[in-house]
């Protein structure tokens, strides 16, 4: 998830736009897209890593705070493997689920508005990506 930036030019990024552990010249970008729903919470942005099941957030406000978290429930996943999430703004958690099994609460504290993004490395070449209203 990342906060809502509804005028960012996604597109002058290239295929290097990371919102997690990001360059200073995005952070800069990203701060300008500032807005009242972003709200006192400091996650900026937070992901899942399928590669090892780790969470990734960062605060946006600290010029490079970015945290890496082992998490309880926390599971690697693979080609074929579905991933859900879900956001409960109203609990302020972020849960994940593999294959329809829920692994945990990744991430609590959220407050704010968020939108849903996804990154898939260029050597993922047969995987896919799908972001589906529940």
């Amino acid at each position: 998830i990342v906060r809502p930036m509804p005028n960012l030019d996604s597109g002058a990024f290239g295929n290097d736009c990371f919102f997690v552990g990001t360059l200073d010249s995005s952070l800069r970008i990203f701060l300008a897209q500032r807005s009242d729903e972003w709200s006192a919470c400091n996650v900026h942005a937070c992901q899942y890593n399928c590669g090892d099941g780790g969470m990734e957030w960062t605060d946006w406000n600290d010029e490079y705070d970015y945290y890496y978290v082992l998490w309880e429930g926390m599971e690697e996943c693979g080609t074929g493997d579905t991933v859900g999430m879900l956001l409960d703004l109203g609990e302020g958690t972020l849960t994940v689920y593999k294959n329809s099994r829920r692994l945990g609460v990744m991430k609590d504290g959220l407050a704010g508005s968020y939108c849903w993004c996804v990154t898939v490395r260029a050597y993922a070449e047969r995987e896919a990506v799908a972001i589906r209203r529940a």
